[in-house]
């Protein structure tokens, strides 16, 4: 079974359970459909690192690069852009207005798509914003359908770059150690060995199960966590040093293949119990956009 085939089981499987997801798993199921596609079609150069610079994060315990350095295939990165928006016109009600006139726009050539990719790369939120006035179009919405054209790029360089870590130990840190992001999920693997997922380059690497995976705070009275019963697969581990929350699948429990961002979108329950309790997860707030 390929990729895709398996992605479109998993969301089924999800959606059979929870019904109430359908919408919302329809929409991104595709969305991740035209990633995984769009993957193949990817031309980039490969990032080099020096050895000296490299030894420098190594010794510094830094991320390999800087979000900035990744580098983007336009073409390609549009035309996902473009497909995202038809997806969005015709399963995603409340985002189908602004998908639609930002295609229509972008057609016309009065849309730059450069700039819009580069400031998410950049973290310049004051020219998503420029460019969030501009069009009309919610701040949230457009960065949402910029990261997800780029995305199959970014990932594209991740799976390049891991290249430097086979030679480097394990920092088994709170960040990603490719590009420095925070974790948006973590997974148990079959031997119970917690692993965290990156928001940003879907970089996954080993973490410690005990203490917050951000802060490392390791006080028992300080660590918490919640569960359904119904759910067995899942757990949320709270952190009242930072008050952050991070949400752990247990693959062991799951009788079906594990696609983290798919998982992130079925278990948006749990994101909204971990904030009524107080808590947040950075990694998390890119993709809540729903549709």
């Amino acid at each position: 079974m390929n990729t895709l085939e398996q992605l479109n089981k998993t969301a089924e499987s999800i959606t059979n359970i929870r019904p109430a997801y359908r919408e919302i798993l329809d929409f991104y199921k595709e969305v991740f459909r035209v990633q995984e596609e769009s993957l193949k079609d990817i031309q980039l150069p490969p990032i080099i690192i020096e050895p000296d610079l490299l030894k420098i994060k190594q010794k510094n315990e830094l991320p390999l690069i800087d979000p900035s350095e990744f580098l983007i295939d336009l073409k390609t990165a549009t035309r996902t852009f473009l497909d995202i928006c038809d997806l969005a016109s015709r399963l995603a009600p409340g985002l189908s207005s602004n998908a639609q006139f930002l295609k229509k726009t972008l057609s016309e050539q009065a849309f730059d798509l450069e700039p819009l990719f580069s400031a998410i790369l950049n973290r310049h939120d004051k020219v998503l914003q420029d460019h969030s006035l501009l069009f009309d179009v919610p701040f949230n919405e457009l960065s949402l359908f910029g990261y997800l054209s780029i995305a199959p790029s970014i990932r594209a360089c991740a799976e390049q770059l891991e290249s430097y870590l086979a030679s480097m130990p394990e920092l088994q840190k709170g960040y990603c150690p490719i590009c420095g992001n925070p974790p948006d999920i973590a997974f148990l693997n079959q031997e119970g060995q917690q692993h965290l997922h990156c928001s940003f380059c879907c970089h996954k690497w080993k973490s410690e199960r005990m203490g917050c995976v951000y802060c490392k705070n390791n006080e028992k009275d300080m660590q918490h966590y919640f569960f359904n019963e119904e759910e067995k697969e899942y757990r949320v581990k709270l952190c009242d040093h930072c008050r952050r929350f991070i949400k752990v699948v247990d693959l062991r429990q799951m009788n079906r293949d594990f696609f983290p961002n798919l998982e992130m979108i079925a278990t948006l329950h749990l994101d909204i119990q971990a904030k009524e309790k107080g808590y947040t997860n950075e990694g998390t707030e890119r993709n809540e956009v729903y549709p």
